[in-house]
């Protein structure tokens, strides 16, 4: 919900993975057990406006042992042997009702480069070293040529013009955020067939009092793609 440095959702809040202490490691014994995954090609919109690419990883899994003894998701290219760690201090918690899916949404390619095409494989490992392992491949979305939306904030109102390239990007969310960069919540704008919608800000401050900043980020219809825009005040 930025990217780099920031963590958004698919309308719902990112939260921190708390882990508990673990007194006695040889005691784990059960396997983690991958239910499924969410794999999605990011542009995220730098402060000069140039925009980089991210993936975004996340993993429902279950371990008979608990959250707590999570050790690391590893991501890695399969043919180039490029990979991500994503350890237990770097991990994010995505919440869908009672499920609790694990990740990251800012894996970059080698200087910023645009990820590998290709098959890739993700291994989730508890601390005792057990793992469990599946593949999927990137998604190559159909990016438009420039930003899908542009969210503008003026005289306490919010501006959000659709450009006409946008394609099937369609589905918008403003991410919500407080004075310590933390995401506090999310609110999504209503679908319309005009191109340009506006609102006041407290439709906004209305579900997140806290917030001091909004995000737009904007998804294709299919949740494999996202543009995530440069952070706004509200104030």
């Amino acid at each position: 919900m930025n990217l780099c440095g920031r963590s958004f959702g698919n309308a719902i809040a990112f939260i921190p993975l708390l882990f508990f202490t673990i007194l006695v490691l040889s005691c784990s014994s059960g396997n983690p057990e991958i239910r499924s995954t969410r794999v999605q090609v990011l542009r995220v919109e730098g402060s000069n406006g140039a925009f980089a690419e991210r993936l975004s990883v996340f993993v429902f899994f279950d371990d008979t042992d608990g959250p707590a003894v999570f050790g690391s998701i590893i991501v890695t290219h399969d043919d180039s042997g490029l990979a991500w760690t994503i350890s237990s201090d770097e991990v994010m918690v995505r919440l869908r009702g009672k499920d609790r899916w694990a990740g990251s949404n800012a894996l970059a390619g080698p200087a910023d480069a645009p990820l590998p095409k290709g098959a890739y494989t993700i291994a989730v490992q508890d601390l005792a070293g057990n793992e469990a392992v599946t593949k999927f491949t990137l998604p190559t979305p159909n990016f438009p040529d420039r930003s899908p939306y542009r969210l503008s904030i003026s005289r306490s109102r919010w501006n959000l013009e659709r450009n006409p390239d946008a394609g099937d990007f369609s589905n918008v969310w403003f991410l919500l955020f407080d004075v310590e960069d933390r995401l506090v919540n999310s609110w999504k704008v209503p679908a319309a067939a005009k191109t340009a919608q506006e609102g006041p800000i407290q439709t906004l401050t209305a579900v997140a009092p806290s917030a001091v900043t909004a995000q737009c980020y904007v998804e294709n219809k299919t949740g494999t793609a996202g543009v995530l825009l440069t952070p706004l005040s509200l104030r």
